[in-house]
């Protein structure tokens, strides 16, 4: 069987961050274009027609976030939560649930926590993807358009590592799924589809061990606090001399 040919585009994912996804979004609010056609969208975004290479990615960028439609460029739920939020925590929510509800997004992220994304493993990774079937310079451009959306959508800490963002206690629907089979459900190694809007997460430890928490995204401050005081009373804490680090056990 011959190689399939790799393309240098993709509409699999977005080749344009999060922050163009919001400013297509945002024009097509203040501008009233939810019911217009495409080409009189893409004129009120300055775009000459709707073939324009820039305001197609854009706007299929748009789409894959879910803060835009398809086939009419109505608002979803999410941007409406990000443009108009009723509670606290809501435009939080609205920027994790658009970013956790790209799967690839998603398993990058759980793959990451806590740690700092290194760009090169990440497009080695999008570049091999069978899914996908995209060329090296394509797989750099998700990659780069990936870091720059997590760190405009607050997932990534001061120290420059991965983590997700606190939504205040705002409850984020539909639910984010993880590594999920072909049938939705769930695959080989037990990862299940949670309709509450859990996740599971993995943290590794030195050894090949590790910690798996199953949790919701929408914890609040004060529940980190007794999650943290918690862990302390509950976890073994083998204190080592190296570093003056702890490992837990």
């Amino acid at each position: 069987m011959a190689e399939l040919t790799k393309k240098d585009s993709t509409n699999e994912l977005p080749m344009f961050d999060i922050g163009e996804a919001i400013k297509i979004a945002t024009t097509i609010h203040d501008k009233g274009l939810e019911l217009a056609s495409l080409p009189e969208v893409a004129k009120g975004c300055g775009y000459a027609n709707a073939t324009s290479t820039p305001f197609y990615r854009r706007l299929a960028a748009a789409r894959l976030f879910k803060f835009v439609g398809t086939p009419k460029p109505g608002l979803t739920k999410i941007a409406t939560d990000y443009l108009k939020p009723s509670a606290e925590g809501a435009k939080q929510a609205a920027l994790t649930q658009a970013i956790m509800g790209i799967k690839i997004y998603a398993d990058i992220v759980n793959q990451h926590l806590g740690r700092k994304i290194n760009l090169e493993l990440v497009t080695n990774g999008l570049e091999k993807e069978p899914g996908l079937q995209i060329s090296r310079a394509c797989a750099k451009v998700c990659a780069s358009t990936l870091e720059k959306s997590l760190k405009i959508a607050g997932f990534i800490s001061a120290d420059g590592t991965v983590a997700i963002p606190v939504t205040g206690g705002v409850k984020i629907t539909p639910p984010i799924t993880g590594d999920l089979g072909a049938d939705g459900n769930g695959d080989e190694k037990g990862k299940v589809k949670n309709e509450t809007g859990y996740y599971t997460y993995t943290l590794p430890l030195a050894g090949g061990r590790k910690i798996t928490v199953n949790a919701p995204l929408d914890v609040t401050q004060a529940e980190i606090e007794r999650l943290n005081k918690w862990t302390k009373f509950t976890l073994f804490l083998d204190w080592k001399e190296e570093g003056s680090q702890s490992e837990i056990n």
